[in-house]
């Protein structure tokens, strides 16, 4: 298991999402560019308050053609989503504990883009949700939330 935020996770998620044609199926097709933001908060030992991580996610006809850190913020046009949230809620996704669509539906999660779409293919966020939980993908080397000491 690679730790996460390293590129071995990238390399292993982008891999675990391209391997299940379950979940090409029910991509859209067409083209998709996301810019993922996480903004270090106080909780999380990954990405402290004043730090943030940013990753670019392509989707091309249901497959994941690119996922990869970006040392800056993303200022690519032609974007159709970018996400923003909080470093906690991330990895507290990441390790299962929290809905993705619950966090972007109560606001904790600030999603830029074309919402009917996004809320049109609810169910595949919830399919890679429960793929990730299964998978034990990622190994916590600073401890996994909720960060219990």
């Amino acid at each position: 298991m690679p730790d996460i935020f390293t590129k071995e996770w990238y390399d292993a998620m982008l891999e675990l999402a391209n391997s299940r044609d379950d979940l090409a199926d029910k991509v859209p097709q067409g083209e998709w560019r996301i810019a993922i933001e996480v903004e270090g908060d106080d909780i999380s030992p990954y990405t402290p308050r004043g730090e943030a991580k940013n990753f670019f996610v392509h989707i091309l006809d249901g497959k994941i053609k690119e996922l990869r850190p970006a040392e800056d913020k993303i200022k690519m046009k032609g974007l159709n989503y970018r996400i923003t949230g909080p470093a906690s809620v991330f990895e507290s996704m990441a390790a299962g504990l929290m809905d993705p669509i619950e966090k972007g539906l109560d606001g904790t999660l600030r999603i830029r883009g074309d919402m009917r779409l996004l809320l049109q293919n609810a169910d595949l966020a919830n399919i890679i949700f429960d793929v990730y939980k299964s998978s034990e993908l990622t190994n916590w080397p600073k401890g996994m939330p909720p960060y219990d000491d």
